[in-house]
């Protein structure tokens, strides 16, 4: 019922909340008809259970037919910080400022004039904070608690999400040390059975709407605009080969080497790589910024485990 009352707080029509409502409840019951839904939508055909082939429809069999508990675990921005530094990476984590399982709980006055503020179970539930004492701090609070009760996984059939303890984590706001992005630049890295395959850089992000743009690039460092999503209009800059990255790909490999396909993202300040997070499902399986035929061929390489359900 929350949700209903949501929407009409936002002038949404009171029918089309109910219809949201049931649609929602139906789908938290039958998240593999979710799934299938989600993925006609978005590819125009349903996904082939016992023959899967391309790289969302394989994460999706994975998703149902194997054990995803590891998924839980490193999906969870505060937990996979002990995963990676227990690979020997602590130098590339984000130094942590604080954990809290209640905003009411947050001090501000004991936080940096700078810093970043989110949960550790959603996705886009991020607060850059670049001056706190410019900054609305009860309202970021506010929405925190609402995004700490929101149980973030039914909506897109991520189910993997539903398992991660919900918290609240601040880290150091790291510099944006670049000249071609008003944002920090994400180094997003696909791995195929262990191995990097592509990387998309995502700059110029809008703190409120989250849109981005993006360049992709082969392991070489070789600029590929056709892989792009061909509905994205917005002409994709040259980025410039990262200081840092033969690091990125060897801690790729080192991360990526227990799972037939994983993401992992990467940040650059100062020389220096940082790790961002594990994703196991990009853009919630929507392809987002990848176009079919870059989706197919990790799909196609992609190596499926035995089914364990």
């Amino acid at each position: 019922m929350e949700l209903i009352k949501t929407m009409i707080k936002n002038k949404r029509n009171p029918i089309y909340c109910v219809y949201k409502y049931l649609f929602y409840l139906y789908g938290k019951k039958h998240p593999m008809w979710l799934a299938n839904k989600q993925y006609k939508k978005n590819f125009g055909r349903s996904i082939n259970w016992s023959n899967p082939t391309e790289m969302n429809e394989k994460i999706r069999w994975m998703q149902f037919y194997t054990d995803t508990s590891k998924w839980s675990h490193l999906a969870d921005k505060f937990l996979t910080r002990e995963y990676v530094e227990s690979k020997g990476y602590g130098d590339i984590l984000v130094p942590l400022l604080g954990v809290w399982s209640n905003a009411n709980d947050i001090d501000f006055e004991k936080l940096p004039v700078q810093f970043v503020i989110k949960t550790n179970h959603g996705c886009g539930d991020v607060f850059i904070v670049k001056d706190k004492r410019k900054t609305n701090l009860e309202e970021i609070r506010h929405k925190l608690n609402y995004y700490l009760n929101k149980p973030f996984g039914y909506e897109t059939a991520e189910l993997h999400y539903l398992s991660i303890k919900p918290l609240i984590i601040a880290e150091h706001l790291l510099p944006t040390d670049n000249h071609f992005s008003s944002s920090i630049v994400d180094y997003k890295f696909y791995c195929v059975n262990g191995e990097p395959y592509c990387c998309g850089v995502f700059y110029d992000r809008c703190p409120q709407t989250h849109h981005t743009n993006s360049t992709f690039y082969d392991m070489q460092w070789k600029r590929h605009d056709e892989w792009r999503n061909p509905t994205i209009k917005t002409p994709s800059k040259d980025i410039s080969r990262p200081y840092t990255f033969d690091r990125m790909k060897q801690i790729c490999k080192d991360l990526a080497k227990d799972f037939p396909f994983v993401r992992l993202d990467f940040y650059e300040a100062n020389k220096h790589v940082y790790f961002g997070e594990f994703t196991f499902t990009p853009a919630a399986l929507s392809g987002g910024s990848m176009n079919l035929e870059l989706c197919n061929e990790i799909g196609r390489l992609i190596i499926l485990p035995s089914k364990t359900s």
